[in-house]
């Protein structure tokens, strides 16, 4: 899949992208680098590995790159448009808008834990890894807020949802979900997640939606 950057993205322009991966070299230096963070992290990744990965110098890869943590935002930028991209073949359609934020929930659940095993994640993310992190969260919030607005609107039109102020109810959900897996993290320790973890994170996750739908449906859908 093509790699591409959500507008509004700061780090690299469209038009420095678009120049840069002509021959290709930014998708594969992007792909390398993500299997090095999956499996190594990002403190233990170095740009030289990374650099020896797709066959080039380091100074070469420092022209696609400024230092390893803006790769690695450009790593997770991709994981999130993966998400977007999934998430849009269904909003797209005439699916109604409960299932539309069911599977919504579900993907999250999914991306949530891909981003943790991508990531390999240890203290050092949360850590050292905080700053670049956290520009790329609040993007990835404000367009997964815009996508659930989507949703609720196309509830509202078809008469499923109350008249109720779309962004609002979005920015409610997003920041529910956000607390449900926040608790999770405080209470577990990441290195020790299993299977079960995920089930029932997933599951804590759905309940909720589910009392989100019931506060939002019309009438006449209940």
């Amino acid at each position: 899949m093509p790699y591409s950057i959500p507008i509004g993205h700061s780090f690299i322009t469209m038009s420095e992208l678009k120049n840069k991966n002509e021959d290709g070299k930014l998708e594969s230096i992007i792909n390398a680098a993500q299997k090095r963070f999956a499996h190594y992290g990002l403190i233990k990744t170095t740009m030289n590995e990374i650099a020896s990965d797709v066959g080039m110098g380091k100074a070469s890869l420092y022209y696609y790159f400024p230092d390893k943590e803006t790769l690695f935002e450009s790593v997770i930028t991709k994981e999130q448009q993966v998400f977007f991209d999934e998430m849009y073949k269904f909003i797209n359609t005439n699916m109604e808008a409960t299932l539309q934020l069911k599977k919504y929930v579900k993907l999250r659940s999914q991306h949530f834990r891909h981003l943790l095993n991508l990531s390999n994640l240890r203290s050092d993310f949360f850590q050292n890894g905080r700053p670049v992190f956290a520009k790329a969260f609040d993007t990835f919030n404000k367009s997964e807020i815009e996508m659930v607005s989507i949703i609720i609107q196309h509830g509202i039109s078809t008469k499923e949802f109350k008249r109720i102020n779309k962004t609002e109810y979005a920015e409610f959900l997003v920041e529910l979900l956000l607390g449900v897996r926040m608790v999770k993290l405080k209470y577990t320790d990441i290195n020790a997640f299993v299977e079960s973890d995920y089930e029932e994170l997933e599951k804590k996750c759905c309940k909720v939606a589910g009392m989100f739908l019931k506060e939002i449906q019309s009438e006449s859908v209940k």
